[in-house]
This record gives C-alpha cells, sequence and structure tokens, in this order.
C-alpha cells in the first residue's frame, strides 16, 4: 500500500485547474491541423479560437498522427522534462504499465478507444473510475499542463501503441 501510495504522489494529485491554456515550452503557435477555408468575406475568427492549439496533423508514415517534432515534446513531457507531468511514475518510464497504472504501449485499451482523440479525452479529464487500476488518474495526470500540451503527450502516447 506505501508503494501505491508513494507512486501516487508522483501523479501531482491535483486537478489541473488554473493550467495555462497557452504553449510555453516553445513560445511558438503550433501547426495548422487543417488547410484554412476559403475567405468567404466573414467575420475573422474570435481570438480565442486563434489561439487555440491545433490538432496535430493527420497523416500516414512514421509520424503516425503527428509530426516527429510534436511526439518529441509529447515524450519529454511524459518523462517529466517539461510541463510538470510524471507520467512515469504510473506507468512506468518505459510506459509499459506498473502495478499503479497500465500499460500505454501494447494496443489495450481499457478507458478510450486507443484513437489520437480518445487519448487526449482521457489525459485531459482524467480516469475517476480506471476500470482495473488501484487508483484514479487525475486529470491531466495531475500537472498543470496547457491543452497543447495535452496533445502533444496524447501523440506520443498514441506513437507508442501505433507504431508504423
Amino acid at each position: 500500500m506505501a508503494s501505491v501510495l508513494f507512486l501516487l504522489s508522483g501523479c501531482g494529485g491535483g486537478d489541473g485547474a488554473g493550467a495555462a491554456r497557452s504553449d510555453t515550452t516553445t513560445g511558438a503557435a503550433a501547426p495548422a491541423a487543417t488547410p484554412t477555408p476559403p475567405d468567404t468575406g466573414g467575420s475573422p475568427a474570435p481570438a480565442d479560437t486563434a489561439a487555440a492549439p491545433a490538432a496535430p496533423a493527420r497523416g500516414g508514415g512514421a509520424s503516425g498522427p503527428a509530426s516527429p517534432q510534436l511526439i518529441a515534446q509529447g515524450d519529454s513531457i511524459f518523462h517529466g522534462q517539461v510541463g510538470g507531468a510524471a507520467c512515469t511514475a504510473c506507468h512506468g518510464p518505459d510506459a509499459k504499465g506498473t502495478p499503479v497504472g497500465p500499460n500505454l504501449t501494447d494496443g489495450e485499451w481499457l478507458n478510450t478507444d486507443g484513437s489520437y482523440e480518445g487519448i487526449v479525452k482521457t489525459v485531459t479529464t482524467g480516469v475517476p473510475q480506471p476500470k482495473k487500476a488501484p487508483a484514479p488518474m487525475p486529470p491531466k495526470g495531475g500537472a498543470t499542463l496547457s491543452d497543447a500540451q495535452v496533445r502533444a503527450v496524447a501523440a506520443y502516447v498514441y506513437s507508442l501503441s501505433h507504431p508504423s
């Protein structure tokens, strides 16, 4: 029991409230995920929409649903080098799971369908009632990740179980 509590303390235990809404790791805006629609003479998008992180570009190849750069950023977040996340405390440094958190590399998804968007949702909302793990996962793993950082870590996790 003490080891479970120790591992859980690495998750942060917070609810992610008050998380920053911009990507402070690069200072750059995320690339657009879809082509810009033709100008129809309408009003420009509201400022908050323009600043929202874009979904990674979909496509085949070795990078899966995201660019190698986004996956690399997600790797650094997963391993606690950026964003204050401690994903490895529950999922292990190789993401193959621990007694506290499930394997993220094997393609068996317990709390999502395993799609990129499903992983984004799971990281964002957490897992309040896990199907097999002994403790819940707090939203954003207990860290104060931005939406862009959540999308990056989701791209990394997706790449682990969807090799090209």
